[in-house]
């Protein structure tokens, strides 16, 4: 015999608002979920929710700054697997206004994912996710319990194995050797202008900055062509561009992704510099 749809409904209606009344007053945030495109989705959301004086946009050198570190004051849209041209693009299209836009010029390369950005600026879901915590992603409830089990299992980051970190540094170096292909790569660059020129007219101050790697690698083909032609295409004289250094030079987990005391630093280095983009 079926069993009645009104009253499962109410238990499911009942159910959903109290599970959104405990996400939305929790006294917590959720850094890292159980994914890339989740972490991604979250970190999108997060800008949107609560638009900060100051954002970065890159990948994921940039994504691995600590949170605790720069927020409440700095907003890290860094996509892991992703660009800079992606984050820029959700900033300049979201129609907020942050006093500064800060803009990794390591992997600017890597092409603006359009999907991305639409999904994340659709109409109802913006307003949705703006005013209520349980229609983002890091607050659903799958996301919520992985987070829980890695909180209450005393859980930290893996560290990757020499070897692996080994083989990474190889693939990083072969995949250095070659400039950028300068046809999209040039486009590229075009973009980043264009969307730099619509958020310098909105009244939004615009930076660059280049993320700190391996010394072995950041003179490579690959970076020191990228170096010129973003410097050549967004010139110190005419864009702040912050100086972030590792004394010594840069410790890496793997060639390109910094240990999590030289992201502390360059964090740290980011706060103490943006003043002078303003």
């Amino acid at each position: 015999m079926q069993r009645p749809l009104l009253p499962i409904a109410v238990t499911a209606a009942l159910s959903f608002a109290a599970y959104a009344a405990v996400v939305q007053f929790a006294p917590f945030s959720v850094p890292v979920v159980q994914n890339q495109v989740d972490t991604n989705m979250m970190r999108m959301q997060g800008f949107l929710a609560a638009p900060p004086r100051t954002v970065l946009v890159g990948s994921s050198l940039t994504f691995r700054l600590p949170t605790e570190v720069l927020e409440p004051e700095v907003a890290n849209i860094g996509l892991t697997g992703g660009s800079a041209l992606t984050g820029l693009a959700l900033v300049e299209r979201s129609g907020e206004k942050p006093s500064l836009v800060l803009i990794e010029s390591n992997l600017l390369e890597r092409p603006l994912d359009q999907e991305a950005v639409q999904a994340q600026l659709r109409f109802p879901e913006r307003f949705l996710r703006k005013h209520l915590r349980v229609f983002r992603t890091g607050f659903d409830p799958a996301n919520l319990l992985w987070r829980a089990l890695l909180y209450f299992t005393h859980h930290v980051d893996a560290v990757m194995p020499p070897e692996a970190a080994r083989h990474f540094y190889e693939g990083q170096r072969d995949f250095k050797a070659h400039p950028p292909e300068p046809v999209n790569f040039q486009r590229n660059l075009n973009l980043t202008a264009a969307l730099v020129t619509s958020l310098e007219t909105k009244g939004v101050r615009v930076g660059f900055f280049e993320m700190p790697i391996d010394p072995g690698l950041m003179n490579s083909p690959a970076d020191t062509a990228i170096r010129r032609d973003v410097r050549k295409a967004f010139p110190p004289g005419r864009y702040c561009w912050l100086d972030l250094q590792v004394p010594g030079g840069a410790h890496t987990l793997d060639g390109v992704h910094l240990t999590a005391d030289d992201s502390a630093l360059i964090a740290r280095n980011i706060l103490a510099q943006q003043k002078n983009c303003r």
